[in-house]
C-alpha cells in the first residue's frame, strides 16, 4: 500500500515539476531576481515531501487525492471590467483595494490610494530590492523553508508569483483596511492559482486586512487556489484578519495563516466559509511573548457535497496569555464538515486563560461532521475549558415561530441564521459584517 501512495504523489509532482518549468521558460530576463531563486529553491523542496493522507491524523477526514488528480494549467488571468467586480466589492467601505483574477495580480481594477496613514503594500519582488524591507522580507521567506513538511506551502512558494509584503509602521493606526480580493475564471482546463502574504505590524500599530475569495458568475469548471499569510504581530499591535470565502462548486481551496504574536499583542481572525467543494483552512498562533491575546471567529455553512475542514491552533508557549475560539456550522444535504482545534498549553505558561468551543447543526441524514476539540496542558495554574456539540434545530423553537405566522421554512431558516450569527457578530467593521451576512443570506437561497 505504501508503494501505491507514493507513486501516486511522484506522479503529481513531476506535473507540478512540469508546470513550474513551464513558467521558467517565459521568465527571460527574471532568472538571477532573488524571489526566483527562492521559488527554484522551493520547488527542489518539493521532492523530499508528501503530500498528507487519511493515515496522517491531522488529515484524518479529508483526502487531498481530489486536488491532485487534474492537470492544472499556469495562472491566465481572463480581462474584467469594473462592473465585473462590483457584485464582490463591500458597499460602504473605504478600503485600499488590490484585486487579483486567478492569482494575477490587475492594477487597472485596483484602487491602492494613498499610504500616508503609515501602511505600505508592495509585491514581494520590490520588497526583496528594498533596502527598507529586504532584510526581514528574505528573513521571513527562508524562516518558511527551513524544517518544512508541509507540501501545500512548499508549492505556494514555489508558485505564488504576485506575493505581497503588508507593513504597518511603528504607532501606526491604519484607518483604512486592504481589501485583497481574489476572484477565479476557471476555463476549459484547470487552473492552479497561488497568492502569499507577508504581514508585518510593528509595535503599538493597528491594522485590518480583508481576503475575500470568491469565483466569478459562470465561470463553472475545476480550479485550485493555495493561499498562504505569514503574520507577525510585534509588541503591542493588533491585526484583525478577515476571510470570506464563496468559492466556485469544482472550487478546491487549501488556506494557511501563521501567525507569530509578540508581547502584549492581539490577533483576532473572522472567517466565513460558504463556498468550494474541497475546503482546508489551518490557522495556527505561536505566542512568543506575556499578555497576548488571540481571538479565533469562524461561521461555516455546507450544503450539495461541499467539504469544509477547519484545523486551528494556539501554542501557549509563555504565562499571562489569553485565547478564544469559536467555531459554529451547518451541514446539510450530503455535505460533510470536520473542526479539529487544539490548544497547547507549555509547561511554563502559566496564568494561561483559553476557552474553545464548537457548536454545529447537521440537517440531513447524509450530511456528516466531525468534530475534535483538544486541550493539552502542561502548566497546573491555568483556566481553560473546551466544548463541542453536534445537534439539530430545535423543533420546539421551529413550532413558536410557526405559531406566530411564520411559514415552516421560513422558522427554520431564521433559526439557522441566528445560530451563524454569534460567529459573525465580533467582526469589528460594520461594513464587513454586514456584507458577510448577506453573503450568508444569498447562500440560504440556494
Amino acid at each position: 500500500m505504501s508503494t501505491i501512495v507514493q507513486d501516486r504523489f511522484a506522479e503529481a509532482k513531476a506535473r507540478f515539476q512540469t508546470l513550474f518549468e513551464a513558467g521558467e521558460s517565459q521568465l527571460n530576463g527574471h532568472r538571477d531576481h532573488p524571489l526566483h531563486q527562492f521559488r527554484r529553491r522551493a520547488i527542489h523542496f518539493l521532492e523530499g515531501v508528501n503530500f498528507p493522507t487519511r493515515r496522517d491524523e491531522e488529515w484524518k477526514y479529508t483526502s487531498v487525492n481530489r486536488i491532485l488528480q487534474p492537470e492544472y494549467t499556469a495562472n491566465e488571468a481572463p480581462r474584467l471590467s469594473q462592473a465585473d467586480i462590483e457584485p464582490f466589492l463591500i458597499p460602504g467601505l473605504d478600503c485600499h483595494l488590490l484585486v487579483f483574477v486567478n492569482g494575477v495580480f490587475q492594477e487597472n481594477l485596483s484602487q491602492t490610494g494613498d499610504f500616508s496613514d503609515g501602511l505600505s503594500v508592495i509585491d514581494i519582488a520590490s520588497a526583496l530590492s528594498d533596502e527598507k524591507y529586504q532584510a526581514s522580507t528574505t528573513a521571513y521567506l527562508e524562516g518558511l523553508l527551513e524544517s518544512q513538511s508541509d507540501a501545500f506551502k512548499i508549492l505556494n512558494a514555489a508558485f505564488a508569483h504576485h506575493g505581497l509584503l503588508i507593513h504597518a509602521g511603528k504607532k501606526a493606526i491604519v484607518e483604512k483596511p486592504a481589501y485583497l480580493l481574489h476572484l477565479a475564471a476557471p476555463g476549459e482546463k484547470a487552473s492552479f492559482n497561488n497568492h502569499m502574504n507577508l504581514i508585518i505590524a510593528e509595535p503599538s500599530s493597528e491594522l485590518s486586512v480583508i481576503e475575500g475569495l470568491f469565483e466569478l458568475p459562470g465561470a463553472e469548471g475545476t480550479y485550485f487556489n493555495n493561499h498562504l499569510n505569514r503574520i507577525h504581530i510585534r509588541e503591542n499591535a493588533h491585526i484583525h484578519h478577515y476571510r470570506l470565502q464563496r468559492e466556485g462548486k469544482e472550487g478546491f481551496l487549501v488556506s494557511n495563516v501563521d501567525i507569530e504574536q509578540d508581547g502584549n499583542s492581539t490577533f483576532s481572525s473572522y472567517a466565513l466559509d460558504l463556498g468550494g467543494r474541497l475546503v482546508r483552512n489551518n490557522l495556527k498562533t505561536k505566542l512568543n511573548g506575556s499578555g497576548t491575546n488571540t481571538n479565533y471567529w469562524g461561521a461555516y455553512f455546507a450544503k450539495g457535497e461541499q467539504h469544509i475542514d477547519n484545523h486551528t491552533f494556539i501554542d501557549h508557549a509563555v504565562p499571562h496569555c489569553i485565547s478564544n475560539e469559536l467555531y459554529k456550522g451547518i451541514v446539510t444535504d450530503k455535505a460533510s464538515g470536520v473542526f479539529n482545534g487544539k490548544v497547547l498549553v507549555r509547561k511554563d505558561a502559566q496564568k494561561t486563560n483559553a476557552f474553545q468551543q464548537n457548536n454545529n447543526l447537521v440537517l440531513s441524514d447524509k450530511a456528516s461532521m466531525d468534530t475534535k476539540p483538544e486541550l493539552e496542558i502542561f502548566a497546573d495554574d491555568v483556566r481553560c475549558s473546551h466544548g463541542a456539540t453536534i445537534g439539530q434545530l430545535d423543533e420546539s423553537a421551529v413550532f413558536y415561530l410557526r405559531s406566530r405566522g411564520l411559514p415552516d421554512a421560513q422558522a427554520r431558516g431564521m433559526l439557522q441564521h441566528a445560530f451563524l450569527y454569534e460567529a459573525i457578530e465580533n467582526m469589528k467593521l460594520e461594513e464587513v459584517r454586514l456584507f458577510a451576512e448577506q453573503l450568508v443570506h444569498h447562500k440560504f437561497e440556494e
